[in-house]
């Protein structure tokens, strides 16, 4: 299986829409549709977006609802541990086997995952082209 471990901050809201909760962005969701239809990958949701259901989770499910995308799963919540250690947790306790793996955020507090697997987008404007192409090519090696 090939996983993508999605923030949803700086990914698929930016500083230009204001962080929007609303994701009004459509290009960043019609990337990501992109990238899982390529790949077959699923993602694994490794946001602050996933502690507790709050209007913004409930609004990020009805948008991916609207590009057919689906949230496999959501990484653990450790107290003061980065996300890269949540996201070793998850791989560490999944039961699936997990062939390759892309980390999408726009942070870089990814522990041993940074240099390998970490596809970071720019907070200003949001997933862009060249990092869908890269995912696309991680996840396809």
């Amino acid at each position: 299986m090939k996983v993508i471990f999605l923030d949803v901050d700086g990914v698929l809201n930016s500083a230009q829409d204001g962080y929007s909760i609303r994701l009004k962005t459509d290009s960043h969701l019609k990337l990501l549709q992109y990238i899982v239809k390529e790949t077959g990958a699923k993602i694994v949701l490794s946001s602050s977006w996933r502690i507790g259901f709050t209007p913004a989770s409930k609004n990020l499910l009805a948008r991916f609802k609207e590009y057919g995308l689906e949230l496999m799963d959501c990484t653990p919540e450790l107290s003061r541990a980065c996300r890269g250690d949540e996201i070793r947790k998850w791989l560490n306790d999944t039961e699936y086997i997990v062939e390759r793996f892309v980390i999408l955020d726009d942070e870089a507090n990814m522990a041993e995952f940074a240099e390998k697997n970490l596809v970071q987008t720019d907070t200003n404007v949001g997933l862009q082209e060249k990092e869908t192409i890269k995912c696309i090519k991680m996840l396809n090696a």
